[in-house]
């Protein structure tokens, strides 16, 4: 296999915020028969030759297979309904079989993982994904999912599973115990993945159902199973998919056939690049149906496609090909809700306010994010606050105003403030050569990465990528956006006191941010508090699991809310805390983006850690946030003295974000 240089963690996070596209189940669909005295001794040779094997051919991570001899496997399935347990056959060709017993960190050997969803609702009821090697098993980040019972409930008990390794072949087998009724018809959720680790570091990631992303976070990320009698012959069915009105870029990724009798029976289908579908169904009446897709093209322009008309229905009969007739999809009509002049720019009163929350109500609505925290400035003091929506789509919690969302990249701003603050003091040198204080071992073989300072952090010309250990520029030189910086200056922060790095940073936090601003529902790290506050984060409208992180990561780590924040805001825009010289200097353009990323042709780019922009009324600082199911922005006019605070827990959630800055302050362009 060809070796990737990306680290796993970032590789899925990457993916994880790249899965826009909705749709209930990832479209990849298998069909498995009555099976009986099994016995799971990694064998296989008690199979029926006629079961019909699926390939894992979909590369989730890494660059591809060296070759046929190496890497490529298969699952077979069948189930025993008077026992009640599913059975899985997989089979993998691998010439370098790798074993760590004394490690189980996932990127150090071959592994495979198992994903299930027993109960298969359309909502959502989370996957149980069994992870192991012949050394080491575990249920993945269980302990994140709790708002799902059955993972909660999920443990090795109801599994047995053989591994064989026989020449270049190894072979898992499972026999799973299901809850319920195995019946004909019944739809499981499941999927597949195989990990192939090479003592060359080479190593590919390979799943049966063509997703990104976590799927033990997301029902939607994995594929359907469908129990069939020993005796159905399912029947092909095929149609495609037309635009009415504008089209958009991309089609539904999948649609929906739900059994017209039993509505809890439903398999979906992938759609190709050009509107195509087909798939084999047992006989009986189905209604179509068209998932809800958010196409993203940019984080501030997505379109809502959907189904024309009501579903349509089908009969699917024994030996004979099924022609669906074309179905229309549209892109729905977006909210248009922007006024000629900014709403803050008036007097802020019921009316006003009655304006923010139909604004907010109809971008919640079309954009399909759960929940929003807002606070508004005018007149350099709060005139307005509410919280919207619910804390948990599963779950349909209302949204407390105390709830507190992870906040992304803004921490890089409160992280920035304590930083001047320390450097007004004297404390710090933004000047000097970091790795004078502590080096970074991983960018030795780039030298140039020893000119970096604490100036080029905080301005994003630190050299560094967004994320990993490398440069891609020298320092000073290259404007490019890095949380990578922010993270290596908290260390050098810390002077390379790695083992109480949480504390060391937590009380830079406390005695220069927190304490002297009362921000007392603000977090950085995991403490008794926040998991019993943190709101859910979403993607595509699927909860994602809960993180309480154990150390402050100063480039992504902030929890908070709205009100919590607005006494940051109002020292920001009164430079408290920060003597004149050391505002000025944090507050002036040190670097700017590039020309086509500036907003309507205004200027924009970095102060001392603060993002700036021009803008029609003048200066506008603050700082966005994206951690993919969580998205945030702060901007404040500092001409106007107003300005506003939104958080969400949505990926979709960037045109809510993008318009409210007309909506609220610039007005219809």
């Amino acid at each position: 296999m060809k070796s990737s240089t990306r680290s796993f963690f970032y590789f899925l996070v990457l993916l994880l915020s790249l899965s826009f596209y909705v749709h209930a189940n990832n479209g990849a669909l298998a069909y498995i028969y009555p099976i009986s005295n099994i016995t799971v001794d990694g064998n296989g040779a008690d199979w029926p030759v006629s079961i019909k094997p699926y390939p894992l051919s979909n590369i989730f991570y890494g660059d591809g297979l060296s070759g046929p001899e190496d890497g490529s496997a298969q699952w077979r399935g069948g189930y025993d309904a008077i026992s009640g347990h599913l059975y899985f056959l997989v089979t993998m060709l691998d010439n370098d079989y790798v074993k760590t017993p004394d490690n189980s960190h996932y990127s150090s050997h071959d592994f495979q993982v198992l994903y299930i969803d027993p109960k298969h609702t359309k909502k959502g009821s989370g996957v149980i994904a069994y992870e192991l090697d012949e050394d080491h098993r575990k249920i993945v980040e269980q302990e994140g999912l709790l708002f799902y019972p059955q993972v909660k409930k999920a443990s090795f008990d109801q599994v047995e599973i053989a591994i064989k390794r026989t020449g270049k072949t190894v072979t898992y087998e499972w026999k799973i115990e299901i809850p319920g009724t195995l019946k004909p018809r019944r739809v499981i959720g499941f999927d597949y993945a195989v990990f192939d680790k090479d003592t060359d570091e080479e190593h590919v990631m390979l799943t049966w159902g063509n997703t990104g992303g976590n799927k033990f976070t997301n029902s939607n990320l994995i594929g359907d199973v469908m129990l069939l009698e020993a005796k159905d012959e399912p029947t092909l069915v095929k149609g495609r998919l037309q635009w009415e009105g504008e089209a958009s870029n991309h089609w539904p990724n999948s649609i929906q056939f739900t059994h017209a009798n039993t509505p809890d029976v439903f398999v979906n289908t992938a759609v190709d690049s050009l509107g195509q579908y087909e798939l084999k169904l047992p006989q009986g009446d189905y209604e179509i149906h068209i998932p809800p897709t958010w196409q993203m093209d940019r984080w501030f322009d997505i379109d809502l496609v959907q189904g024309v008309g009501p579903a349509p229905s089908i009969s699917v009969t024994k030996d004979k090909t099924l022609v669906v007739d074309t179905l229309s999809v549209t892109v729905a009509k977006k909210p248009d809700l922007i006024p000629l002049k900014g709403i803050l720019h008036t007097q802020f009163d019921t009316a006003a306010s009655k304006k923010v929350d139909e604004f907010v109500e109809a971008y919640r609505a079309y954009y399909n994010i759960p929940a929003v925290s807002l606070a508004l400035i005018q007149d350099g003091q709060l005139v307005y606050h509410n919280s919207y929506g619910v804390e948990n789509n599963i779950t349909k919690k209302p949204l407390r105003n105390e709830a507190v969302f992870e906040a992304a990249s803004i921490t890089k701003l409160a992280f920035a403030y304590v930083m001047n603050r320390l450097v007004q003091r004297g404390e710090f040198d933004l000047d000097k050569p970091l790795y004078e204080i502590l080096p970074f071992p991983e960018l030795e073989e780039w030298p140039e990465y020893k000119l970096m300072t604490g100036k080029h952090v905080l301005t994003h010309v630190s050299g560094l990528p967004n994320w990993g250990s490398r440069m891609i520029n020298t320092p000073g030189t290259t404007y490019g956006y890095s949380g990578e910086g922010f993270e290596y200056l908290k260390k050098v922060l810390a002077k390379g006191d790695l083992d109480n790095l949480p504390e060391v940073i937590q009380s830079y936090l406390d005695n220069e941010l927190l304490t002297p601003l009362g921000m007392t529902n603000t977090y950085f790290m995991c403490n008794d508090q926040l998991p019993n506050l943190k709101v859910a984060g979403h993607f595509n409208g699927i909860p994602n699991m809960y993180d309480c992180p154990d150390w402050p990561g100063m480039a992504f780590s902030m929890h908070t809310e709205a009100k919590d924040f607005v006494p940051f805001a109002l020292a920001l825009l009164n430079r408290q805390g920060l003597t004149d010289e050391q505002a000025a200097k944090m507050f002036s353009f040190h670097t700017l983006e590039k020309e086509e990323d500036w907003r309507n042709g205004y200027k924009s780019g970095y102060g001392l850690g603060v993002a700036l922009r021009e803008s029609p009324h003048g200066l506008v600082f603050g700082h966005g946030g994206n951690n993919g199911d969580f998205r945030c922005i702060f901007d404040m006019y500092d001409d106007l003295d107003m300005g506003y605070i939104i958080y969400t827990n949505a990926n979709t959630a960037g045109p809510l974000l993008y318009d409210a800055t007309n909506f609220l302050v610039e007005g219809r362009n």
